[in-house]
């Protein structure tokens, strides 16, 4: 299969200093894997991880495969060290800059492990996938002591504006990274939450992390594929990234919250009203068709529209997904001191109200 390569992918290409590139070895199941014929270049190595990377996903062969594999091409190359070689003229400045090649390994190592356990994983191995990314990080102030700790995952971001050209593919590659970043940030909260939740509460905070996560997915999925239908604007993939980070933002912020209540025994009081049902529904209605759709029928685009198969697919799974995220809320709810309690129902009560908009968001947007 061709791929188009944007300028930034090529740029990471070159990105590979000695000392930044040890590898280890591979495991030997991936050296048993077959690829069939017709399958080169990165479709093999696609193929390959496909073959390996299942769930439950080991944080190790995360950490492997970003290693010794290629990304993809839509993301960041791996840096080869003797890939950069064969084109010294090109790769002179990257090769010569030890902060800069240890940066963009470490953006090319992130990208391909989200890559990774985004196709294949489900929402506990993306825990695995924020304690790889720990690793990585610990690879990397290791090898860059003069970056300060805090700084290590804003090496990603800064390389990115630096060495992107600014074109439109270019900053959409960008709004995508971003808002992986942001999704390790909430994944990684997460993560800490479970591990300091009190143990009799453990399988019911980690059962309200997974239907969390297939709320939000589903939310987005129904903002994505059927909310906003312009199929043909190129800034789609920014502003669709960009709204991604804005939700996980807003979750770490409720994240706190919770915690405050059941570690510190914060009194929440509810801040809107309930949601009704015929809200909800209304809610669901209104995000069922494109939100420019009046602007599609006169300009003849009807054939923008989203197909009704999908609409009722990301409907339903919607409906499901919010079933499942309350129920897990209110069994949590359940296991709590009488006080504690109220207050974790009239958070989640304000969560759901956030929702539709009924109250104000606790990361307001930019343009907010």
């Amino acid at each position: 299969m061709n791929r188009q390569i944007p300028l930034l992918v090529t740029l990471m290409l070159l990105a590979a200093v000695a000392s930044c590139s040890h590898q280890p070895a591979s495991p030997d199941s991936r050296d048993t894997v077959q690829v069939p014929e017709g399958y080169t270049g990165e479709d093999s190595i696609a193929y390959i991880e496909d073959a390996v990377i299942h769930s439950p996903i080991a944080v190790e062969d995360l950490l492997g495969l970003s290693e010794t594999h290629s990304i993809q091409s839509w993301l960041y190359n791996y840096n080869n060290f003797d890939r950069a070689k064969q084109d010294p003229t090109n790769a002179r400045a990257y090769l010569a800059n030890h902060h800069d090649s240890c940066s963009m390994r470490l953006a090319n190592r992130f990208m391909r492990m989200y890559q990774l356990v985004t196709t294949n994983g489900d929402a506990m191995d993306l825990l695995q996938f924020a304690l790889a990314t720990n690793a990585a990080l610990d690879t990397f102030r290791t090898q860059m002591p003069s970056v300060p700790p805090s700084a290590a995952l804003g090496e990603i971001e800064r390389v990115m504006d630096e060495f992107s050209s600014q074109t439109q593919l270019e900053l959409n590659m960008q709004a995508s990274v971003l808002s992986a970043l942001d999704d390790y940030r909430t994944l990684e909260a997460y993560r800490l939450w479970l591990s300091s939740v009190p143990q009799r509460l453990h399988s019911l905070a980690q059962e309200e992390y997974i239907a969390w996560r297939s709320l939000f997915e589903a939310r987005f999925a129904l903002w994505r594929d059927v909310s906003y239908r312009q199929e043909r604007y190129s800034m789609k993939p920014m502003e669709i990234a960009g709204f991604y980070q804005h939700l996980l933002q807003n979750r770490r912020a409720e994240l706190a919250q919770e915690r405050s209540i059941l570690l510190n025994g914060q009194t929440y009081k509810q801040q809107g009203r309930t949601v009704t049902t015929p809200q909800w529904e209304a809610w669901i209605a209104k995000n069922s068709v494109p939100e420019d759709i009046e602007l599609l029928k006169k300009s003849g685009m009807e054939d923008c529209l989203p197909d009704p198969d999908t609409v009722k697919e990301r409907v339903n799974s919607l409906r499901q997904a919010f079933a499942r995220w309350l129920a897990a809320r209110q069994a949590l709810a359940a296991a709590l001191p009488e006080g504690q309690a109220t207050s974790y129902d009239n958070l989640t009560a304000d969560i759901h109200s956030r929702i539709i908009g009924q109250l104000p968001l606790l990361t307001p947007r930019p343009e907010d």
